[in-house]
């Protein structure tokens, strides 16, 4: 059984805009892993930042996705 690979779609500077944006994914049927699975603290925790992960081959589609609201 093979385990699936995980890519960056988004970082966020908070974790209520990457709850927000995971919310939105899972509505539009994709599979990002959890926010407290993929948070992430730099060198001496003075750049927090949040990644949304999601599978590989969900990436170029969920971009997709996201660029639709955006533009």
């Amino acid at each position: 059984m093979s385990t699936p690979t995980f890519s960056t779609l988004r970082s966020t500077q908070t974790s209520s805009e990457a709850d927000l944006l995971i919310a939105s994914l899972r509505s539009a049927g994709f599979h990002p892993l959890d926010l407290d699975t993929t948070s992430h603290f730099s060198f001496a925790g003075l750049d927090i930042s949040f990644h949304v992960q999601i599978p590989t081959v969900e990436l170029a589609t969920a971009k997709e996705f996201l660029n639709s609201y955006e533009s």
